[in-house]
């Protein structure tokens, strides 16, 4: 079983930035960006955008206000 890490993640909705924490055992591009868009409100947990490709995914959030996501591992 894989050992679960404490992740930052930060972007911008609409311009506004937002910041909050995220358990997992690894985290990547296209999986902080589908996680913002949890964290914004701006789809549900079965639309996954990260399921295709990172430059699927980043256009699918940009579209839906979700811009500069960054994320970090936070321990």
């Amino acid at each position: 079983m894989d050992q679960q890490k404490e992740f930052e993640i930060d972007y911008q909705f609409n311009g506004e930035r937002r910041s909050f924490t995220h358990q997992a055992a690894h985290l990547c591009e296209s999986d902080a960006l589908h996680i913002a868009t949890l964290h914004a409100g701006v789809v549900s947990a079965q639309a996954n955008i990260a399921a295709g490709p990172v430059r699927l995914a980043l256009q699918q959030a940009e579209g839906l206000g979700i811009t500069q996501v960054l994320w970090k591992r936070s321990r």
